[in-house]
């Protein structure tokens, strides 16, 4: 048993933050954060909007757009990392906050910048298992509260925000959620973690070099196992972390620019939302067409990494 894509959402907060509003606080210039990560503008949460309020927009915003309810979703996953409460999940904060009453399952992931990968793979399972009929799977981050504002390095990259993708059964397995591969390596858990109090660490240029080898190869692995090669594929829509990784990516690849989604300008690194957020935003622009199919690859702190082939 397949699946189909019947329904997106996204949420935005209303806050922008430009490299121009950083130059005004910390030794950076806007020159230099293009230059190094592509990175434009970004959206920050406002001090009392939580995780659980933008996961909860972009829901109700994809039930709207499949014109469904909230009591006909029957597994809610939600992947985050930076939740404010230890507990209960996010996924269980917003069925409540939607209002069903229907006793649904609901779960959160924790898989850093893959993390939406990770729902996928997991959604995918249940389909295949035949164990649910309808299933919404939520990317969202308020990484701003993670922030070190005395490491330039890391401050200019994150945003905030949420998206979401419903998905329902199908006999077909060559639509909705195609193929999935999830990887991790926790032996390089040092080179991107977060700290005790809550900030963010990483070791750049390391970093970047797993990055621009992982992603490929992510991307590669999924192409082969589902027997399609790189003109099969309409867009690559990336985990959005660093314009120089996606370049890379795509060149590795072999896939001309034009058919990569770029949204990393705009919104900065939302870690496990940014992919949802990059389909949200394709969709909204009319960039991505219903039937198309759509190679995400991510890479992420554990480090975790891997690919999800979605026909939209």
């Amino acid at each position: 048993m397949g699946s189909k894509l019947i329904g997106y959402g996204s949420y935005l907060p209303e806050r922008i933050m430009t490299n121009t509003d950083f130059e005004k606080i910390m030794d950076t210039s806007d020159e230099w954060i293009v230059q190094r990560t592509g990175m434009r503008e970004r959206h920050f949460a406002r001090d009392d909007e939580t995780v659980t309020d933008m996961a909860t927009i972009a829901a109700q915003r994809a039930l709207d757009n499949a014109g469904i309810t909230v009591d006909d979703i029957d597994l809610l996953i939600v992947a985050t990392t930076s939740a404010e409460l230890d507990f209960p999940s996010v996924a269980a904060q917003v069925m409540g906050r939607l209002g069903a009453k229907n006793n649904a399952p609901a779960f959160d992931v924790r898989g850093a910048c893959s993390g939406y990968i990770y729902a996928l793979h997991c959604a995918r399972g249940f389909f295949t298992a035949g164990m649910h009929k309808r299933i919404m799977i939520i990317g969202a981050e308020k990484m701003s509260r993670m922030i070190d504002w005395s490491d330039r390095s890391t401050a200019v990259l994150f945003g905030d925000g949420a998206g979401a993708l419903i998905f329902e059964h199908s006999s077909s397995s060559y639509s909705g959620i195609i193929d999935t591969v999830v990887m991790a390596d926790g032996g390089e858990f040092d080179m991107l973690h977060g700290t005790p109090d809550h900030h963010i660490a990483m070791n750049g240029p390391e970093t970047y070099k797993k990055a621009v080898t992982l992603i490929p190869a992510a991307a590669n692995y999924i192409m082969e196992h589902a027997g399609i090669t790189a003109d099969n594929v309409d867009w690559i829509i990336p985990h959005q972390a660093n314009l120089r990784i996606i370049q890379s990516g795509a060149q590795r690849l072999g896939f001309p620019l034009d058919k990569i989604i770029v949204t990393v300008d705009k919104h900065a690194n939302t870690s496990g939302a940014s992919g949802v957020l990059a389909i949200a935003y394709a969709f909204d622009h009319g960039l991505i067409k219903h039937g198309q199919l759509i190679l995400y690859p991510a890479f992420g702190s554990g480090l975790t990494w891997g690919a999800a082939l979605i026909r939209v």
